[in-house]
Order: structure tokens, then C-alpha cells, then sequence
């Protein structure tokens, strides 16, 4: 048998890892429709902010679902079979929100399940890409497929914005998730042939004592602090685009605000790919606490530009949407760095399910400071905690900076 030279397994490797992540960049467009058109559903189900935002928050809670569940089977079964039903799932998941979905309770219901297949997906995909590139590689092979995750987000709601300008809701809902299907068998062809690194001692079932390690903790903590920063600035930055639109005059705010938003989300997606190569270069707290900085500036300034030029609010934005994401591959690679191999599964479930909880709370926290504050301050007072919870994030950095 001939043995493949390193260089050109190398290749491979890297073509593997490009065509993965795009198959599950298009498997995710989808995910952010439900927020581009939101101001059409909450008139449509007669929802307020609060209740919009929990609408939403119901993928996040698939999320937890699906951590507790399924990502400690990957410790005895492997993450290759775990990943391709969670991908058909999600998948079905997303046809049935458009064609189905008339309140907020069913619409819910369905979040639900499509939050449990994407994270079906997206944690057993950082477990292969952490099997299959060890060493050095790891964080930038990590952010690249991280970073798919994020332009999905960006792509969903700058195309789903596009097409509301020509087609209803729910058409533009469907097309995405028509698109999100053909990802399912491009999936399985990739990695039919990935060995299911296992081991046979595990019971699949959750490890709490993972918890017991000083830098494992401190990597979660500072994903969810993380996961509560974005997923608030993924829900409601649109919105507050909206406002500013609206209040400019114009025709379709609504579609050109998601177009807007997404586009700058889009343009910021090279950040989880840009921080994991500066986490490997200079560590990963260190590298963490300066993404966080500029996130928390970003926050502390943003609600309060409605008055400025329409330019200089999208590029605060685009800035902001580059550093809420780029932290996100730091947080997921120490994880995996600091996990002794058997214990892994459980170790990347409770970043998974602990750190997306801080998501669940994060766009329902905004809402609700949006419906309680005064109308001329509840845009930069709603931010503006968001960049409390930088800071937050910044002294858990400083703390795991001694232990790791």
C-alpha cells in the first residue's frame, strides 16, 4: 500500500476542511430568516419585543437539547453519525417554519427543533476538525469552520432581506431552506470515510466532573458571556437599523435593515478564523481579552448613533460585527486543549449547553430593556449592557490568564 506524503495529505486535509465547511455554511442559510423577517412576523402573530425575542431564544434551547444529549454520545458512539441526522433535521426543521408557523407557540416549537439539529452539527463538527488537525493547526482549522457558521448568519439575513423586497416572508423563508437541503447528502459524502474515534469505556452519558478543571470552567464561562453578546446583537441589531431607517423615510426598511445588518454580520464572519490564528500566535486569553475590548466599546457606542450619518452607523457596525464573532473559536479550542481526550465529549456538551445559555437570556434581556425603558434611551441603554457583560468577560479572561 502506498503511504500518502505528508505534504500531500496535507492537502487533502485542507480541501476536506474547506468543503465541509461550506456544506454546512449552506446548510445554515436558513438560520437567521425568522430575524430578517421579524418585523413582518411579530405584526403577522401579534407579538411584542419580549415575545419575539422568545420566539427566537427557542433554537437556543435546542441548543442546550441537543448538547446534553448528543454530544456526550459522541465520547462512546463517535460525532460522524450524531452529525449527519442532526444536519437531515435541521434541514426539515426549517421547511416546516415557513409553510407551517402561524403563532408564537408553533413557531417556537419549530426553533426548537432546528436549534437541536444546528448544534447537532456544529459541536460533533468541531470535535472531527479537532481530531483530524492536531497541534499547532487546530485553532485556525476550527476558526475557518466557525467562520462558516458566522457568514451563514451574515448570508441569511442579507439574502433573506433581498428577496422580502420582491416576495412575502415565508417565500423568502422557503427559498433559503429549499437551498439548506442539497447540504444534507454533501454532507454525508464528506465524512462517510471519517473514522468514529470513540472510546467503548464511556457510558454516552454526561460527565459533570469535567467541571472540576480550573481552565475548562474558565472557557465556558467566557463562551457564555460570549453566546449572550452575540446571539442579543444577531436578534436585534436589525432592529435597531430599522429604526434608523424608518425614521430616515425610504421605501422597504424593513428588507433594507435585515439586508444591511447581514451584510455587515457577513463582512465580519472572517473573525472567528482571524481569532483563532492570533489565539495560537499569542495565546488565547490574551487574544480573547482584546477582541472583547473592542466589542465592549463597539457596544457602549452603538445604541447611541441614530442621529449620526447612515455611513459611519454601518461601519460601527461591521466593526462590531467582526468583534462579537471573533472570540467565539478561542473559547472552543481552549476547551478542547484543556480536556483530557475521554472526558472530551462532556467537556464540549457543557461549553456547548452552558455557554448557550447565556445566548438563550441575551436577546430576551435586550427585549425586555427595549419594552421597559424610556423610548429616547432604550436603544443605547439595551447596548449598553451588552457592554457590561464584556467587561465581565474581560476579568474571566484575566482570571484564566494564571491558569492556562
Amino acid at each position: 500500500m502506498t503511504v500518502p506524503r505528508p505534504g500531500a495529505r496535507h492537502r487533502r486535509d485542507a480541501a476536506w476542511l474547506v468543503f465541509t465547511s461550506l456544506s454546512f455554511f449552506i446548510l445554515l442559510l436558513p438560520i437567521s430568516s425568522y430575524v430578517a423577517a421579524l418585523p413582518y412576523i411579530k405584526l403577522e402573530w401579534d407579538l411584542n419585543n419580549t415575545q419575539a425575542a422568545l420566539v427566537y431564544s427557542a433554537s437556543l434551547a435546542g441548543f442546550v437539547v441537543s448538547a446534553l444529549l448528543l454530544m456526550p454520545l459522541t465520547d462512546r458512539v463517535g460525532a460522524r453519525r450524531i452529525l449527519i441526522g442532526s444536519a437531515l433535521l435541521s434541514a426539515v426543521a426549517h421547511l416546516l417554519f415557513p409553510l407551517f408557523a402561524s403563532s408564537g407557540v408553533g413557531g417556537a416549537v419549530v426553533r426548537l427543533g432546528a436549534g437541536v439539529g444546528f448544534m447537532g452539527v456544529y459541536t460533533p463538527g468541531l470535535r472531527i476538525i479537532a481530531e483530524r488537525f492536531p497541534g499547532v493547526g487546530r485553532g485556525a482549522a476550527m476558526g475557518l469552520f466557525v467562520t462558516a457558521q458566522y457568514a451563514a448568519h451574515g448570508s441569511s439575513l442579507a439574502i433573506t432581506g433581498a428577496l422580502m423586497s420582491y416576495v412575502g416572508w415565508r417565500e423568502a423563508y422557503l427559498t433559503m431552506s429549499i437551498a439548506a437541503v442539497f447540504a444534507v447528502p454533501a454532507i454525508y459524502l464528506l465524512l462517510r470515510s471519517h473514522p468514529d474515534v470513540s472510546n467503548g469505556q464511556s457510558s454516552g452519558k454526561l460527565n459533570l466532573r469535567v467541571l472540576r478543571n480550573p481552565p475548562v470552567r474558565f472557557f465556558i464561562l467566557g463562551y457564555s458571556l460570549h453566546a449572550l453578546h452575540l446571539h442579543a446583537v444577531r436578534a436585534w441589531l436589525p432592529g435597531f437599523l430599522l429604526v434608523v431607517l424608518a425614521a430616515g423615510g425610504g421605501e422597504n426598511p424593513s428588507a433594507k435593515a435585515a439586508t444591511v445588518a447581514g451584510l455587515a454580520m457577513l463582512i465580519g464572519s472572517a473573525g472567528p478564523v482571524a481569532g483563532g490564528f492570533l489565539s495560537g500566535r499569542f495565546g488565547r486569553p490574551d487574544s480573547a481579552t482584546a477582541i472583547l475590548a473592542l466589542g465592549g466599546a463597539c457596544a457602549f457606542l452603538v445604541g447611541w448613533t441614530a442621529d449620526l450619518p447612515w455611513a459611519l452607523i454601518v461601519a460601527l457596525a461591521t466593526v462590531y460585527g467582526w468583534a462579537v464573532s471573533a472570540d467565539s473559536a478561542i473559547y472552543q479550542t481552549g476547551v478542547t486543549e484543556a480536556s483530557p481526550h475521554p472526558e472530551l465529549g462532556s467537556s464540549m456538551a457543557m461549553a456547548s449547553s452552558l455557554g448557550v445559555l447565556g445566548g438563550i437570556v441575551g436577546p430576551i434581556i435586550f427585549g425586555a430593556t427595549l419594552d421597559l425603558a424610556p423610548e429616547q434611551q432604550q436603544w443605547g441603554l439595551s447596548f449598553s449592557t451588552l457592554g457590561l457583560v464584556a467587561l465581565a468577560a474581560i476579568l474571566a479572561m484575566l482570571r484564566l490568564r494564571k491558569l492556562f
